[in-house]
């Protein structure tokens, strides 16, 4: 028995080892109206004051272009950009939070960062993520003037891509811009209530990819996750949060 019980869950391990998860970041679960600030490129406390106030002709002038930078950080983000040490956000800002907030595993800001409990973190850092890398966040209410609590929450950026995807095997959903985010790719959209097991195609090679979570270039917002790290997720009862979806191999 024991051993009929060992070869079926060797049969099921190997299974999952020839799997690909993939998710979005855009899932309506997944938004926080959180804020975070970029030094030397973008301060959101500054922005906060400006918002709060009757502004002047100047002010507002200081405004727009404090939300031009905003912007072109998060357009950097989206592209997958590795960015400089110096800009690395240090604090999460909310408005007017319970100090008993208990957030997901896998969360983003309204601007589309990806945030990550301290659980959550330390599973990823078992494993390849290549260029991409965690940062430390300290959780502050900016309309209370305090720290929502203790905890650290975790900066993700990733900066992983790989071009795995084959659209012509993908549901039919799968939607294509008219412009590119990345040269010499075509960019698609999946709306994220269209995800589903096996409803995104991409290569066999994505099984020896040579990092464990990346992004496409061809497919807006995604996220791909390895089985062996889907299955860490799984085991510390961190995954339901992330949405995972079974990729389809061609």
């Amino acid at each position: 028995m024991l051993i009929l019980q060992h070869a079926l869950h060797s049969n099921w391990k190997k299974k999952m080892s020839n799997q690909v998860w993939t998710t979005t970041i855009m899932f309506d679960e997944n938004y926080r109206v959180f804020e975070l600030t970029f030094p030397e490129l973008f301060d959101f406390p500054a922005l906060y004051k400006l918002n709060k106030v009757n502004a002047t002709t100047e002010q507002k002038e200081e405004k727009n272009k404090m939300i031009q930078k905003s912007i072109e950080i998060i357009k950097r983000y989206h592209k997958a950009e590795k960015l400089n040490l110096v800009n690395i956000p240090t604090i999460l800002y909310a408005h007017g939070f319970s100090k008993t907030v208990n957030l997901p595993s896998f969360f983003r800001t309204q601007d589309g960062f990806v945030i990550l409990t301290e659980p959550c973190a330390n599973i990823l850092k078992k494993f390849r993520l290549g260029e991409s890398a965690l940062y430390p966040l300290s959780f502050f209410d900016i309309q209370l003037n305090e720290s929502v609590n203790d905890q650290t929450y975790y900066f993700f950026n990733i900066a992983e891509l790989r071009s795995y995807l084959r659209p012509e095997y993908c549901t039919e959903e799968l939607h294509k811009y008219r412009n590119t985010k990345h040269k010499g790719y075509p960019l698609f959209d999946l709306y994220h209530a269209d995800y589903a097991d096996h409803a995104i195609a991409i290569t066999q090679e994505a099984l020896t990819c040579d990092v464990d979570l990346w992004q496409d270039p061809e497919l807006d917002h995604s996220i791909f996750m390895s089985a062996q790290l889907k299955m860490a997720l799984d085991e510390a009862q961190l995954s339901e949060a992330w949405q995972l979806f079974l990729c389809e191999l061609k």
